[in-house]
């Protein structure tokens, strides 16, 4: 059995949907499992402010179906209010665990700005879909692979294949390789694989080297979205 990894901070990442308990809590067990700190990064993207001063910008609810014009004040109001929920959330989820947490916005356009950052050391939780489920208790052998990880022998590869082996004692191992990491990522043989992989085991957890993702992100995000399951960024 691998030595427990150590992990200083784990990262979790929101959008402006809001606060999501399945992610955070998935977020809030993983900080406890590995005596991490929980930061919470809230993306807020510029695109929003821009667009909320255009003098024909509305907005649509989609529960009431009902219109109304946007501007620049009610967008302010809308984010502070906004993080003010997933405060709370956090404070709710975190709090009660008694991990130690923080929260602050980011103002970069997608997450690619964010993972560019040296995250060495760091745990990225990226989305989750449905239901909370544990990843690493299984109820037995023959049930669906938790967890799912794609692995080279860089240092942040081998540390994906650690946590991997921390949550899972299972895990659907996909080997990569690490060259031609300049080479055009969606005809890349890794990516097909990836795809299949996912799509032939549904695991509720993938996780990737930080490096990796970043290198293939355009190509990966289709097949991410398909997959609906917690994306763990190792960097």
């Amino acid at each position: 059995m691998p030595p427990e990894p150590r992990l200083r901070r784990i990262l979790l990442g929101l959008d402006a949907v809001g606060p999501s308990p399945a992610a955070i809590t998935f977020a809030v067990e993983l900080a406890v499992r590995f005596e991490a700190e929980l930061e919470t990064m809230l993306l807020i993207q510029a695109e929003l402010g821009r667009a909320a001063a255009l003098p024909f910008a509305t907005e649509i609810s989609l529960l009431a179906g009902l219109e109304r014009r946007l501007s620049a004040p009610l967008m302010r109001r809308s984010l502070q209010s906004l993080t003010e929920r997933v405060r709370a959330t956090m404070a709710q989820l975190a709090g009660s665990a008694q991990v130690r947490w923080s929260l602050q916005s980011a103002a970069w356009s997608d997450w690619e700005g964010l993972l560019a950052q040296p995250m060495e050391g760091r745990l990225f939780v990226l989305g989750h879909a449905g239901d909370h489920v544990p990843v690493y208790q299984r109820a037995h052998p023959a049930a669906e692979p938790g967890v799912c990880v794609v692995y080279d022998e860089s240092p942040s590869g081998r540390a994906a294949l650690d946590i991997a082996l921390a949550l899972d004692p299972e895990p659907a191992r996909l080997p990569v390789t690490t060259a031609g990491m300049t080479g055009e990522a969606s005809r890349e043989p890794g990516v097909d694989r990836l795809a299949g992989c996912l799509t032939r085991l549904r695991p509720q957890t993938l996780i990737l080297p930080a490096v990796w993702y970043a290198a293939r992100a355009a190509a990966l995000k289709p097949v991410l979205k398909r997959s609906e399951c917690n994306l763990l960024l190792v960097g």
